[in-house]
């Protein structure tokens, strides 16, 4: 133990580096914005990032860069906390629960964990994304032209924000940047539903036990793939709402109409009334315009776009169900075209107390299905999850007898009350001891059709020949490795 609590103490300087660098890059930008001058000693505006702590109030800017810091500095420091104090609690449980003959392989494999080197590539890649994110979000200032003080987004526009709308560029420049901004919008809701789930599942790691590499890279991928999907679903934003488009598209052309007749009508009032009823009528055209535009920019946005940043955050909280939806509408389009009598893996949900959050932990590491969870070691996912030795022990029972009775495996547990593998083997062993015929007390347990007797009665027999039951030893058979049942 005194090895590897050096070891998680020792940390080489450049590791220490994934909290100066962000620190020291947001602290120069508020020190910019406290001390510093908007141009640069030629008098021209700054055209580097020093630009950007002179586009807000300087107070709210700060709290902007306290915001940003936190949300940064949560990534490594949760990292580095859980491996000073939660990971010697996990490697004492473990040495509990596993038995004796294999404890020594649990401090080998937890001494290699105990340190900030098994994090550092995913810990550096989920901060920077975490920082590229949040900066967009906070520090980046939208503006609708050139001239003004923050960042054209149209300047920066590509195909993959702007798709099929990259031709509105010279037909219509108005439509072309309210593409752009909900595209900008989706894309940055996204992230901030990633991060927040990010956040959520990183705690709920913490304290379970449970937070390792694959932590933080599941997180940088959910990210990343949630800002580019809630971009990609944007593109469908016009089609599901379709006056949103006429409304943005025909603003302009309104607003063209309404300003020309004004604009012809100043020379003749001029010509034709005093210099005081010329500035009676400019007052009241200029109320009559300010009335006239705000009823043009409600029209322009409608209502309807405060759902977009409420869907963009939806998908990337829920990434993994949102791509599900979209794969079953492709499935049901594909029907006809794909077969449908190929092989079918069985979920994880078949097993007893197996959650949606303890499928994606399994699969995180693997295990997507029944099948390759029946095959795994429970000591070696011990060590790699939250889960207990006793917990992942029934599981793994449990998935090798549903992967023998496959899709029957729901009702052989609801009429025998045996759920697992070491269940019916004692149950087996404890009926032989007996002198009784297990495979044929199961069988008319489960046979409510006397057709369907046979097919049990060779589908448990092989079962009792793949579980290698002595009759000998009838008893403490539930668990070999223990003695007993794992409660989770």
């Amino acid at each position: 133990m005194d090895q590897n609590e050096g070891k998680k103490w020792h940390m080489p300087w450049y590791d220490w580096s994934i909290f100066v660098v962000p620190g020291a890059f947001i602290i120069g930008l508020g020190l910019e914005s406290a001390l510093g001058s908007p141009t640069g000693p030629d008098g021209l505006p700054y055209r580097d990032f020093r630009a950007i702590a002179h586009w807000f109030d300087p107070v709210f800017f700060q709290y902007n860069l306290v915001m940003t810091l936190l949300t940064v500095l949560v990534v490594p420091s949760l990292a580095l906390s859980y491996i000073q104090i939660m990971s010697n609690r996990k490697e004492q449980r473990l040495q509990r629960e596993v038995p004796a003959e294999r404890r020594s392989e649990i401090r080998r494999r937890m001494g290699r964990r105990a340190s900030f080197s098994a994090y550092r590539g995913s810990v550096w890649l989920t901060t920077t994304i975490v920082l590229l994110g949040t900066s967009i979000l906070l520090l980046f200032k939208p503006i609708s032209s050139a001239g003004g003080i923050g960042v054209d987004f149209s300047l920066g526009a590509n195909m993959l924000m702007m798709g099929p709308f990259a031709e509105l560029y010279e037909r219509n420049p108005e439509a072309y940047y309210s593409h752009l901004i909900r595209n900008q919008i989706a894309f940055q809701f996204g992230f901030l539903g990633a991060y927040v789930y990010f956040v959520g599942s990183v705690v709920r790691a913490y304290f379970t036990m449970d937070l390792t590499s694959l932590t933080f890279v599941d997180g940088a991928i959910r990210m990343i793939v949630a800002s580019i999907l809630a971009l990609v679903l944007s593109f469908a934003f016009d089609f599901a709402f379709p006056t949103e488009l006429k409304l943005a598209s025909t603003s302009a052309v309104e607003q063209d109409a309404d300003s020309m007749p004004a604009a012809e009508s100043l020379p003749s009032t001029a010509a034709s009334t005093t210099g005081e009823a010329v500035q009676d009528g400019a007052r009241d055209g200029a109320r009559s315009g300010l009335q006239g535009n705000s009823e043009r920019a409600s029209a322009a946005l409608p209502a309807s776009l405060s759902l977009l940043p409420v869907m963009a955050f939806f998908f990337g909280f829920y990434p993994k169900r949102a791509t599900l939806a979209i794969e079953r509408i492709a499935l049901r389009i594909m029907k006809g075209i794909v077969s449908d009598d190929s092989y079918r893996a069985l979920p994880l949900s078949m097993l007893a107390g197996m959650s949606y959050t303890h499928e994606l932990r399994l699969e995180r590491e693997g295990f997507d299905n029944i099948e390759n969870l029946s095959n795994a070691d429970a000591v070696d996912l011990a060590v790699r999850t939250s889960f207990s030795y006793g917990q992942l022990k029934q599981w793994i029972d449990q998935a090798w007898l549903a992967t023998h009775l496959r899709e029957d495996y729901p009702d052989f547990v609801r009429r025998t009350g045996i759920a697992s593998s070491d269940e019916l083997r004692h149950f087996l062993a404890s009926c032989d001891a007996a002198k009784v015929d297990g495979v044929e007390q199961l069988v008319a347990g489960l046979s409510t059709d006397p057709a369907t007797s046979p097919s049990w009665k060779v589908r448990l027999a092989a079962i009792k020949i793949l579980l290698d039951i002595d009759p000998a030893l009838p008893e403490n058979r539930s668990n070999p490795d223990t003695g007993e049942h794992g409660s989770g």
